[in-house]
Order: C-alpha cells, then sequence, then structure tokens
C-alpha cells in the first residue's frame, strides 16, 4: 500500500467522483445557480448524494470508522499537547506504542493492527485529521535548563520592571561569551548510493577561541573582545580583525576575572560614557564575571547591574536567542572555505580577519537580529508576557477541577514535573583508589576489608598532621572528573556583595567570619575563625574551600595560615558548625566567591 494514498476514480460506484466537484456542487445549489438535480447532472454526482450533504442530512464519513473513536483521540491529542508542552514531546513510535497499550487494556481487538500495533500508514491517517498536530526537529535541554520555573522568571521581569525605569533603550547593554570551533561541522555531500561513510578531506582540530560579544536595546553591536589560550600575546593575533576590537589571553582560554574586568573598562564603559541618564547592564550569572571592582564602577557611573536566573540564557538573553545562531552560520561557512583552501588548524593570526568576515557576512541582518532578541526575551520594549507564555505552570485548582485530580490526564502532568526536573540523588562517591598489580584483575569479595568506612573505626592517635592530608586526597579524588575549567556560581552575590557586613559588633572566639584580601589583581574572599581579638584587629585561622558531588564544605590547610586582620577587612559574620574529620559546614556562603 503506497504511503500517499489516492483513490483511483473507476468502475467502482461507492463515492466515484471527485470531493471537489462536489463541494463546487453544493455551493452552486446553495447559491440558487444550478438546482440539485442540474448540479448532479453537470458535476456527475449521485442526485441523492448530492441531496443529502445539501440538507446536511446523514453525513456520514466514507470509509471503514477509524480504529480510535472521536472522543478517544481528542484525549490522545491532549496528552501529547501536554508532553510536549512539558518538554518531552513524542515521536510516531511512541504515540503508536501508546494506542497499543490503550487497546490492550481495553479489551479491544484492532484487526487491521497487527499485534493491536498500528503501523505508519495509520499515523499518518491520525496527523492529517488533527491539522493542530506537526512534526518538527526537536532540540535537546539539559535538565537544569528545564528546571527554571515560571515564578522564577516571574520575579525576574518584576525585578527588571523597576531596573529599567528611565532607562531608554540605547542604555541597555547585553553581553556574552562564545567560543569559535576550529571545525564547521558536518554537511551533506553526493555520493554512490551505497557508501555507508562519506568522508571529506579538511583538517580540524577540536580547539577554541573565546570571544566577548555586547550589544544594546538599540541595535548596536560593540567590538568584540577576544582572549586566546596562550600564556604570551604577539602583535600578529591581533591584525586584520573588526575595528576597534581587543584582545587578550589566558592559560585557560576563557574568560576570568581580570580579563572580564579588562573587558569592562576597556570596552562596556567607554560605551557608556558617551550616554546620558541611567544605563542597565544585563549578563549572566558566572563567577568570574563579577568582582568588587566593576561593581564599584558601575555605582560611579549611574550603571544597574542586572544579572540573570541561572540556567536561563536560553529564555532570557537576546545573544542567546536571537544572534549568535546566524552569526555562527556565518562562522562555520567562512571557516569552511578557509579549510578547503588551506592545510593545518586555524592559526591565531588568521582568526581575526575570518571573526571580520563573519561579522561583515550578517550585514544590514545583524540590527534585525538584535532588536527581535531584545524583543523575545521581553527586554526592550518591556514585554514580560513574550517569555512567560513559553513556560509552562502548575496553576492550583479549585472546585470541581479538584474532582479531576485522579484523571489520567493530570496523573501524566505530574509524572513530566517530575521528570523534567530530574532525581536530586547524588551519583556514589567512586571511593579511594585502589591499589592493583599491573595485569591483575580483582572481584568485589576482594575488597571487603577496603569498603569499611574510616568514621566506622575510633583509632585514638596523638599523631593528627596526617588527618588533614589523608582528608584533602580522598575529597580531591572524589570530585567530578568533568568539572568545567571555568567555575559558575549558582546564586552569584548581588550588587552590594563586596560592601562591608555593617552587623560587626562584638565578635566572641570561634565566630566563623569572610575576610577580604586585596592583591594586585583582585580582592580575594576566605572564610576564617576568628581566634582572638584586641581592640580593632583579630587574628583569624583561614580556611580552604573543599567542594564534593554532595556539598560544600572547609578545611584547615596542610600548614596552618593564621594572620591578623582589621576589622575593615571582615565582610561578613557567619554561622556553621564543625562536623567529621576536620570539616566545618558554613551556611549563607552561596553569594560569596571564596576561595
Amino acid at each position: 500500500m503506497p504511503r500517499n494514498y489516492r483513490k483511483q476514480l473507476g468502475p467502482r460506484q461507492n463515492r466515484n467522483y471527485d470531493p471537489v466537484y462536489l463541494e463546487r456542487a453544493i455551493a452552486a445549489v446553495r447559491r440558487g445557480t444550478l438546482s440539485i438535480r442540474t448540479a448532479s447532472e453537470q458535476y456527475a454526482i449521485p442526485y441523492t448524494t448530492l441531496h443529502r450533504w445539501v440538507n446536511n442530512n446523514n453525513l456520514l464519513a466514507y470509509g471503514r470508522p477509524p480504529a480510535l473513536e472521536n472522543l478517544e483521540e481528542e484525549k490522545l491529542v491532549k496528552v501529547l499537547l501536554i508532553c510536549a508542552e512539558w518538554g518531552f514531546p513524542m515521536k510516531s513510535f511512541d504515540i503508536r506504542y501508546i494506542v497499543q497499550q490503550y487497546l490492550n487494556k481495553s479489551g479491544k481487538r484492532e484487526k487491521r493492527f497487527s499485534d493491536n500495533l498500528p503501523g505508519l500508514d495509520w499515523f499518518k491517517s491520525f496527523m492529517a485529521r488533527h491539522p493542530n498536530l506537526t512534526i518538527k526537529f526537536a532540540e535537546n535541554t539539559k535538565r537544569v535548563r528545564a528546571a527554571v520555573t515560571y515564578e522564577v522568571v516571574e520575579t525576574y521581569f518584576a525585578n527588571l520592571k523597576q531596573s529599567l525605569k528611565d532607562v531608554p533603550s540605547a542604555n541597555v547593554l547585553n553581553y556574552d561569551e562564545t567560543n569559535f570551533a576550529d571545525d564547521p561541522g558536518a554537511v551533506k555531500v553526493v555520493v554512490k548510493r551505497g557508501i555507508k561513510h562519506a568522508h571529506r578531506i579538511m583538517d580540524t582540530s577540536k580547539s577554541s577561541t573565546s570571544v566577548m560579544f555586547a550589544i544594546s536595546g538599540d541595535g548596536n553591536l560593540l567590538p568584540p573582545y577576544v582572549v586566546y589560550k596562550a600564556k604570551h600575546l604577539y602583535p600578529g593575533w591581533t591584525e586584520g580583525g573588526f575595528p576597534n576590537s581587543r584582545y587578550n589571553r589566558t592559560v585557560s582560554g576563557w574568560f576570568d576575572a581580570n580579563t572580564f574586568e579588562d573587558w569592562f573598562v576597556t570596552t562596556a564603559l567607554p560605551y557608556f560614557r558617551n550616554l546620558d541618564g541611567p544605563k542597565l547592564i544585563i549578563g549572566d550569572n558566572l563567577c568570574s564575571h563579577l568582582t568588587i571592582s566593576v561593581i564599584q564602577e558601575c555605582e560611579k557611573n549611574n550603571i544597574r547591574f542586572v544579572l540573570l536566573p541561572p540556567n536561563s540564557t536560553h529564555l532570557l538573553q537576546p545573544l542567546d536567542v536571537a544572534y549568535f545562531r546566524p552569526f555562527k552560520r556565518s562562522w562555520r561557512s567562512i571557516l569552511e572555505k578557509w579549510k578547503l583552501k588551506n592545510r593545518g588548524v586555524l592559526p591565531k593570526t588568521v582568526f581575526p580577519t575570518l571573526l571580520k568576515e563573519s561579522i561583515e557576512a550578517v550585514g544590514a541582518k545583524s540590527i534585525a537580529n538584535i532588536l527581535a532578541g531584545f524583543k523575545a526575551c521581553g527586554i526592550v520594549p518591556f514585554n514580560p508576557d513574550t517569555v512567560l507564555q513559553k513556560m509552562v505552570r502548575l496553576r492550583p485548582q479549585e472546585g470541581q477541577e479538584r474532582v479531576m485530580e485522579t484523571s489520567w490526564t493530570e496523573a501524566i502532568v505530574s509524572h513530566l514535573s517530575d521528570l523534567r526536573s530530574g532525581s536530586n540523588d547524588a551519583a556514589p562517591k567512586r571511593g579511594k583508589r585502589l591499589t592493583v598489580p599491573s595485569g591483575q584483575s580483582i572481584a568485589a569479595s576482594d575488597l571487603l576489608p577496603e569498603l569499611i568506612e574510616p568514621e566506622d573505626i575510633i583509632e585514638i592517635s596523638g599523631e593528627g598532621g596526617n588527618e588533614s592530608e589523608e582528608l584533602m586526597e580522598t575529597e580531591e579524588d572524589n570530585t567530578s572528573e568533568d568539572q568545567s575549567a571555568q567555575t559558575s556560581s549558582e546564586n552569584l552575590p548581588s550588587v552590594s556583595h563586596g560592601k562591608v557586613d555593617q552587623n560587626l559588633n562584638k565578635f566572641r572566639n570561634g565566630d566563623f567570619v569572610i575576610v577580604k584580601f586585596k592583591t594586585n589583581k583582585r580582592d580575594r574572599l576566605y572564610a576564617a575563625n576568628i581566634l582572638s581579638q584586641n581592640e580593632n584587629e583579630y587574628t583569624v585561622n583561614t580556611l580552604r574551600k573543599k567542594d564534593t558531588s554532595k556539598q560544600t564544605f572547609f578545611v584547615n590547610p596542610n600548614v596552618p595560615d593564621i594572620v591578623t586582620v582589621e576589622e575593615s577587612q571582615i565582610v561578613k559574620k557567619i554561622y556553621g558548625h564543625a562536623g567529621r574529620r576536620g570539616q566545618f559546614v558554613l551556611n549563607d556562603i552561596s553569594n560569596y566567591c571564596l576561595e
């Protein structure tokens, strides 16, 4: 049976006419142009058929009825729309499998289906009967992004409304960094039929270069800021680029606090100084994107610093929403042309030229994309509904709707809500490294003596020096192997995070505090324990932060770090308690980037 089935008109007398002619005949009769008899003869449609359709009598669908009744299909469509809204759209096989399970549980046996499983023809007919459904390519979204709730975004827009007060569109700036890979990606090519793999000779690598972009609410693009992965910077790496671009380097190739501060001072701040009135800068909440000196410059120049909610850039960041995708497409196209003519990886001396060509290739569409990004994010013009209507929300139910909570649609909504946020259970620790001779295999029974938890053994020892070293080694082994090179904070400090706590009355020995130390590059924050005090000076023991998959705690360094600080260096008093094995668990530290 062909996939696109069309009825062949011929000797069979059942509905042996074109449906288009039937519609024309009905329209002619209802207009009064033709009688039913004349229209029947002129359009070659049986008189009884035309009479029934004109008078809307007994209009049954032609052919065998569908496997599911209309009400059943409507419920199925409702479920499919709910699943897609919650981020779990179904494939064609999933829908067919659901129908099979429904028929099995209902005790129905459909002879047209093999083992009650509908085929692709049924699926195509089902989609044709419901034009409000369509097929799209699905983009994978991480659960941490899907966990951004309606209430979080609603609160963000409530605060943004106050921040945008009296700020013109030209004074609104959005910044974000992105990386440009040395690989133009896969493309479709023409090869001989039957070949399993199509190869294209092209030198690529996994290297990439970080670039900071910034756009304004009126459609302007600020000069890019390039950061190379290198220890030193050379003149050839800065030639031929976009006008007024700036270049820097870091060992990791990512933006750190120093490079971000340099970008803000050399690129963003000069742009703001040419504008009158209050200004607004919007960016993500990476820890490296916010320093005390940057906040101080914002306060001096009437700049309001707004941080996006964690994991929400795909909804609220104009650069991510509308600008980067077409720009990256232009980059891959230009990089592909260069790769086809040259050998080896992309040199840093060529990168500025290709970046400039990519920006120019977007051309006049750049302004339209920037304006569309700010509009889609509900910033300029301010319209929270633009974003909120894309999000799902569990609304409280009242009255008769509470009785329906046991229905299968409510059950699937509850299930999808759990799937959307994912499980919070942390992965089990991998434990200490095993000492196994090369080439020798082991079984679980061989490890029983080593699987005894150290805290279950009480040992009295006068030597405590090695305990701290053992703890540090164990916790370092338990850290995630795929930890990102760029540290991020889920809840970054507010604009006032660098201010000294005004409630400094009467610290006591043993209190935990956050201490600020000034360095040549930036201010560093440490957690410390007060040992003694003398007027406005305090002797503290600084601690070191340790992150595991389950929690963050602090330990004493191998070499005691005892220093004397002034009262002005104490940022905040915090609360905590001592745990096992020399661990200290501290509270109220999520808003601070501690060392």
